[in-house]
């Protein structure tokens, strides 16, 4: 594709895109091809993607999940191209996908399209023994979550989730949980530190701290010193 894939079809770019795909190997790298193909929010495009869902390689269904999950611009209320349809294919395929990974990627789509039918489904993978399914869980649940007042079966989930093994789901539901829910008191909050902080080893509590200067100067200065930070006059630097 001397262009650059530009000008190519939408199976060269498929192809191309599958290939991307193969040798990330688990990291999404930069994919070329599979940013011209989301720029490509056709009929044509969407079909091809929600029907790889089904498809017998997982290469294959992490494509179709990783181009529904941001086909094409946000419109002025935040949805997608195809958001329905997206919505309930995903769904539709969920249940019966073997591959943890893609099963991770398919949640990732249900957050981007802010499925909030479908938070329950989503809550149902917070405890999965693999690391990419929990992390998709993470990283939905602000999307999924009730924009005025974030429910106390989300919170519960993001706290269990701020104690993972791993880091990066740890990260994204401390993050999620101080900056994305709404609708909680700054008591609660508080809590909420102060029992993370004292139940964290010396890595954990090292996150808390830096979780602490992600915040502009309107937080409580409490929430600041309950999660091991500077309370008042600290200045982001």
């Amino acid at each position: 594709m001397a262009d650059g894939g530009a000008g190519a079809s939408t199976d060269e770019l498929f192809a191309s895109a599958l290939v991307e795909i193969e040798r990330d190997d688990g990291d999404e790298g930069p994919a070329p091809h599979l940013l011209l193909l989301l720029d490509r929010p056709t009929r044509e495009v969407f079909e091809r993607a929600a029907g790889l869902l089904a498809h017998d390689e997982p290469a294959q269904r992490e494509l179709g999940a990783r181009v529904l999950r941001e086909l094409g611009p946000r419109a002025a209320d935040g949805s997608r191209p195809f958001r329905a349809e997206t919505i309930a294919v995903v769904v539709a395929e969920l249940p019966s996908e073997p591959d943890y990974w893609v099963l991770g990627c398919m949640l990732s789509v249900l957050g981007y399209h802010e499925a909030r039918e479908t938070l329950d489904l989503v809550l149902g993978h917070r405890s999965h023994a693999e690391q990419a399914v929990r992390f998709g869980v993470a990283a939905a649940l602000p999307a999924l979550a009730d924009p005025d007042h974030t429910q106390d079966r989300v919170v519960e989930a993001l706290l269990r989730l701020a104690e993972d093994d791993d880091a990066a789901v740890r990260w994204y539901a401390l993050y999620a949980l101080f900056h994305e829910t709404a609708g909680i008191a700054a008591a609660d909050r508080v809590a909420w530190a102060t029992a993370l902080t004292g139940r964290g080893d010396p890595e954990r509590r090292e996150e808390l701290r830096h979780l602490a200067t992600t915040f502009d100067g309107s937080v409580d200065p409490a929430l600041r010193v309950a999660l091991g930070g500077p309370g008042i006059g600290y200045a982001r630097g």
